[in-house]
């Protein structure tokens, strides 16, 4: 996963090892944190262990696909592919 940054001349790019992130410990620190503090509605484990591992099938059948392309109207623009 790949998190792309543009903003005022600046470019970087952050590399997101999917193997590393989506995994069990990850999975009690999203719902216990994010989905806590940030969301109405909860999953359960299995929920988000199964979103995890569909999202690893993704990856591998769509190796550069979009999640998030936002750009602003002065210029900035934020990227996060698979």
């Amino acid at each position: 996963m790949w998190i792309k940054i543009n903003v005022e001349g600046c470019r970087f790019s952050i590399p997101l090892p999917t193997g590393i992130l989506i995994n069990g410990f990850a999975v009690r620190i999203a719902k216990k944190c994010i989905m806590k503090n940030y969301c109405d509605f909860s999953f359960t484990e299995e929920q988000l262990i199964a979103f995890f591992k569909e999202l690893k099938k993704a990856k591998k059948l769509f190796p550069r696909l979009t999640l998030v392309d936002v750009k602003t109207s002065d210029g900035q623009r934020v990227t996060i592919t698979l």
